[in-house]
This record gives C-alpha cells, structure tokens and sequence, in this order.
C-alpha cells in the first residue's frame, strides 16, 4: 500500500463510487460474502453529489482508484432517507456520556464502504481519522447505523474503531444499531 491518498471526493470519482457500493448490495454478495460486510444504499450520482454537497464524501484512492469511500452528512435539513430518518427520530431517546444526542453538535456517518482488495490494509482507520479531522471544528459526534443482519461491520466499527453502541432502533422489520464516536 504505497500512495493511499484520503481526500474529499469530486465528481470524477462518483461513479467509482456508484460501481462499488451496486457491487456490494447483499443481492450481488454471496452468503459467505455477505458475511465479510455489505451497504444497503442505492445512491445516484444526484445524491452524492447532494452529500458532498452536503458535509462530505472521503474517497481513498491509490493511483486513481478507489479503495474505499465514506459519506458524510449533516442532521440539517432532517434527514429523508427511511432509515437514516428512524435513526434522526430516536436520538431524544438516545444517552452518550450522560447527555441526549440532541445535546451534542452530531453529523451521520455512513455508508462507509472499502473494496474487497484493500480490506485488512489499513484503510478504514485511515478514512475514520481523516473524518475526525475533516468534523472536529463544527461536530461533537458522529452517528451511524448497522444493521443487525451484518454483524461485521458491527464489530468493525466498535471493536476496531471504538465506536459505542448506543440503543437499537427498529425501521420496519429491521433491527439497527445505533453507534457514535467523539471527534
């Protein structure tokens, strides 16, 4: 791994992005795959576009390719996407260090997605401190969702990244985990 660059992405990038999360939708992934983590969003280049726009997307790109990217967004305007909104709504009900989520300046995390040839390089950890760096001025927290059918990525992001599982929320028959970390 020579040149892993992290940086906010350009619309160059959006469809690189785009191929890889459609090739990592549970419909495309094996069941052993599947086991190895998946995303669920179905994002446009539009709606990229609208992220970035937004608060961010971090691509981590070796030689103009992509290794892996993670989106950013703020909590204002509410979020619309179903599940992302589920999540919005249950953070009065939501406790970090004493405090209500509501209490906090917090930003969602996600989804966050590296190709399968640079999983176990590094390159997660390298995007989650870029995102520190890219939030601590204007966040006191990021948020996430996982769903309870990728356990996975649930341990990824709490045992390797140190997130904290907050309470889970449901969004119609799925269950999701709720995590935060301080920036």
């Amino acid at each position: 791994m020579s040149s892993i660059i992290v940086r906010q992405a350009e619309p160059k990038d959006y469809p690189a992005i785009i191929d890889l999360q459609n090739a990592n939708t549970p419909d495309q992934l094996t069941e052993e795959e599947r086991k190895q983590g998946f995303v669920v969003s179905s994002m446009t280049e539009q709606t990229l576009d609208g992220i970035n726009k937004n608060l961010g997307v971090l691509v981590a790109v070796e030689n103009d390719e992509l290794a892996g990217f993670v989106c950013l967004a703020t909590t204002n305007p509410a979020p619309v996407h179903p599940v992302v909104k589920a999540m919005y709504e249950s953070f009065p009900n939501q406790i970090f260090n004493d405090k209500k989520l509501t209490d906090y300046r917090v930003f969602i995390y996600g989804p966050v997605l590296i190709n399968s040839r640079w999983r176990g390089k590094g390159i997660l950890k390298k995007l989650f401190t870029a995102v520190k760096d890219f939030t601590e001025k204007e966040y006191d927290l990021g948020t996430a969702f996982i769903n309870d059918k990728n356990p996975h990525s649930l341990a990824v992001h709490i045992e390797g990244l140190g997130m904290t599982a907050l309470k889970p929320f449901n969004y119609k028959e799925e269950t999701f985990q709720l995590v935060v970390f301080p920036v």
